[in-house]
């Protein structure tokens, strides 16, 4: 009998095992039982291993059934049809009870309670009482009279808070929609404030783009005459200097057109604005002192070594040199004058500003001219070795230092401007300052992933993720409201329903409460950084 007993618990250990961990249908139930019986008949000694049969619907053997849906076949886990779904040992928490078979807690004190332990939870925290589903649904259509009713009563409740949350809704978009038009609203009137208005365009205009403009002026009137000089005397030095005052001039053409384009008002395709215009349109002037001036002026130069021309007049020549030497020194004077004053309101060195300053304008006259200057002392002592050695070597010779000269200012524009048309960092005390005003405010944890970048014509976006105090935004939130008033309404919360409408009006307007220390936050960065005219602060 032992062995027979041994082989049949082997053969019918792994049919049992499937059958228990597998989806079943009725057939697979009816078979469960017929191995259950065998398996049982076979060992009457030993206790019974399967106590209740569990018909499951869609769902297997091993789930766990603590707090779990209920089957929406039929009405309120009925029987319907063929299907039916085991829910005799399904336990729910009170607030569900409360909330989906509206009872009351004086309902919930007639039930039983059972106690049910989380394997998730602390074990140290105990167990949870909770109720059985089967004896929750039974009193609720007892309470409700009948299942008809309470099925309408819980569709007319559920179509209420649907209501009420579309009604929610509407007034929310309704309310950001206003606080969107007054904030666009603000917007706009300091753009204007920047970009409309006479005076301010001329106070923007009064720095580079002055500079500039005289620099076209200058550079015009010494192209005329370097243009005649070299017509008289047919000199490659002279002709290297009139292409170089043409390309001087017609750059710093550029520059004051990307300074008038970036200073346009935003627009919807461009709600930034077009202040990256400036960089632009000094990156193409280098690119057009590279080509133009260094490429035609070390052609020329070439050119003359192979077939050297013949020169005639160079004192005359040495005249308009000097000539222009004094023109383009006073433009010069005036640009570092200018990015002088600019390193110090901005707090760095001179060097510094012109590798990494934000003006693109000033830096590009200043090295433009500054080659102008060194490109005259080149052709002056060039003409001069011509003609005391009277060899045109050394004029050719000259012609390729200018185009070198230029190509060398030329891939410094380009690197610089490209650098900051791609986007760079802020100055990082600049940096360090706008960091702290936001760290030092009291609403504030942390501030993390800080982003800033400059835009061009004076303007700075900052973008950072901040960790903002709960606790300081619920305190501002009750600091605008009357404590008793509160306690009043607390005290006249009788339901559920009025519990979770409480909850959710204070919830919406410590949310208004943080929007609006948002608001402030950016205005006090902006307030201390006027440069800083795109604060973005995102919540963490």
């Amino acid at each position: 009998y032992q062995s027979i007993t041994a082989a049949m618990s082997k053969l019918l250990r792994r049919p049992l095992m499937i059958l228990l961990t597998r989806k079943t249908t009725k057939i697979d139930t009816h078979r469960h039982r017929c191995v259950c019986t065998a398996w049982h008949s076979l060992l009457p000694q030993r206790p019974l291993v399967v106590t209740r049969m569990r018909i499951l619907t869609r769902t297997t053997c091993t789930e766990s059934t603590r707090d779990a849906p209920e089957e929406r076949e039929g009405s309120l886990g009925d029987k319907s049809g063929s299907t039916y779904t085991y829910q005799g040992n399904t336990y729910i928490s009170a607030t569900r009870a409360l909330n989906d078979y509206l009872l009351e807690l004086s309902d919930l004190d007639k039930l039983p309670k059972y106690a049910v332990r989380d394997a998730y939870e602390d074990v140290d925290r105990g167990v949870d009482l909770m109720y059985r589903l089967e004896d929750v649904r039974k009193h609720a259509i007892e309470v409700w009279g009948s299942k008809e009713a309470l099925e309408k009563e819980v569709t007319m409740r559920q179509l209420e808070i649907e209501e009420d949350e579309r009604r929610r809704k509407q007034l929310g978009a309704l309310i950001g929609h206003l606080k969107k038009s007054v904030k666009d609203h603000s917007r706009q009137a300091e753009d204007h404030k920047v970009f409309g208005a006479r005076e301010e365009r001329v106070s923007f205009l009064q720095g580079s783009a002055r500079l500039v403009m005289y620099a076209v002026l200058s550079n015009t009137a010494v192209m005329a005459f370097k243009v005649v000089a070299w017509l008289y005397t047919g000199s490659s030095s002279m002709l290297s200097e009139s292409i170089h005052s043409f390309v001087d001039m017609a750059n710093q053409s550029l520059l004051a057109f990307g300074i008038a384009q970036s200073i346009r008002r935003p627009d919807p395709d461009h709600p930034y604005g077009f202040s990256r215009a400036q960089y632009v349109y000094a990156l193409i002037s280098g690119m057009g002192v590279f080509f133009l001036g260094a490429g035609v002026s070390l052609y020329h130069g070439v050119t003359s070594l192979i077939h050297p021309p013949v020169l005639e007049s160079l004192p005359w020549a040495l005249a308009v040199l000097g000539g222009s030497l004094l023109v383009e020194s006073g433009v010069l004077l005036s640009a570092i004058g200018h990015i002088r004053k600019s390193a110090q309101d901005s707090g760095v060195s001179f060097r510094e500003y012109v590798v990494r300053g934000r003006d693109p304008s000033a830096v590009a006259v200043l090295m433009e001219d500054s080659a102008a200057v060194l490109g005259v002392f080149l052709a002056a002592g060039c003409l001069g070795l011509t003609h005391v050695l009277n060899s045109p070597v050394y004029d050719a010779i000259g012609s390729i230092c200018i185009g070198t000269l230029l190509g060398t200012v030329a891939l410094f524009l380009v690197q610089r401007n490209g650098e900051l048309l791609v986007g760079r960092t802020i100055d990082a005390n600049k940096l360090r300052r706008i960091i702290e005003i936001i760290e030092n405010d009291v609403m504030v944890r942390s501030i993390h992933d800080i982003k800033a970048v400059d835009l061009g014509a004076h303007t700075i976006r900052f973008k950072a993720e901040v960790n903002f105090d709960g606790r300081e935004v619920a305190r501002a939130h009750v600091n605008k409201m009357d404590l008793e008033v509160l306690m009043k309404e607390v005290s006249q919360l009788t339901t559920v329903s009025d519990l979770e409408h409480f909850l959710l009006n204070h919830g919406e307007k410590v949310v208004d409460v943080l929007a609006m220390e948002v608001d402030r936050i950016e205005r006090n960065v902006k307030k201390a950084n006027p440069d800083c005219r795109h604060v973005d602060l995102e919540i963490l």
